[in-house]
């Protein structure tokens, strides 16, 4: 599927597949690109749930818990107010695949992707509250 919008956030490749605007907020769908060790920091949706499909590349998902490995082509998914990650475990550039349910993931992604860190940590937990996602303590 050729995507809709590309853009940057926080150094890894984001492609916005379709859009939640398109479905009535209902879901959108993009495709990530993590570099070896990418992936976001650990944290929660207050209005989506999440359903992670690995493309390419190795994979692990944190679900609050525990990091479970995840193949290729094998779905997890986290539920809204439930925290987790993802991150790439592997030695070369992965793709994960994400359905986000309720929400409008995609345009949080896109409000943040001109932000960078440590200098724009500020705004970035600003637009994150405004979107219903925190971030978990270490």
């Amino acid at each position: 599927m050729k995507p809709v919008k590309t853009f940057n956030v926080l150094g890894e490749t984001v492609e916005i597949l379709v859009t939640g605007e398109s479905t009535n907020h209902s879901f959108c769908m993009l495709v990530q690109t993590s570099p070896p060790g990418g992936g976001p920091p650990p944290h929660s949706h207050k209005f989506e749930d999440e359903i992670f499909t690995v493309v390419e590349g190795e994979f692990e998902l944190f679900d609050g818990k525990q990091w479970n490995k995840v193949p290729p082509g094998e779905q997890v998914h986290a539920l809204r107010n439930q925290v987790h990650t993802f991150r790439n475990c592997g030695k070369t550039p992965g793709k994960i695949h994400c359905v986000a349910i309720d929400g409008r993931l995609d345009e949080y992604l896109e409000a943040i992707s001109p932000l960078r860190l440590p200098e724009d940590m500020a705004r970035l937990l600003e637009i994150s509250s405004e979107y219903g996602i925190t971030f978990a303590a270490p």
